[in-house]
């Protein structure tokens, strides 16, 4: 065996190979600022600040919950609040109906799954 071809084939192929490598690095950041420049030429629109709107239960109207045994009324009404915020940008009303615990023995890929899909965007 020739070891100067051998030699020659390597060097040559590990050339290409990075040389085809460092092109397509290139080319994706070039198609990066492209795109980039495309999107930044759309005219934007100044955003309307909403109206926060608070609202004070009444102490005599009693809304039908149904809250399992052990969450406190603090957790209940941070659930409650942090629905309220999240759902207030449909412009609609929501009412919790029932807070219930989940199973303790999930699996961690089922919990993953959860965390996953109800993450925020």
């Amino acid at each position: 065996m020739d070891w100067g071809l051998a030699l020659s084939v390597t060097a040559t192929g590990l050339t290409v190979v990075f040389a085809v490598l460092i092109i397509l690095v290139l080319v994706v950041a070039l198609f990066g600022k492209i795109m980039g420049s495309t999107t930044n030429r759309k005219v934007k629109t100044p955003v309307e600040e909403k109206q926060i709107e608070t609202f004070v239960a009444d102490s005599s109207e009693k809304l039908s919950m149904e809250v399992e045994d052990g969450i406190s009324e603090e957790v209940v009404a941070a659930i409650a609040a942090a629905v309220a915020v999240m759902m207030s940008s449909d412009g609609k009303a929501y009412q919790l109906r029932s807070i219930k615990r989940t199973g303790k023995n999930r699996p961690a890929w089922s919990i993953a799954g959860i965390q996953d899909n109800t993450r925020p965007f």
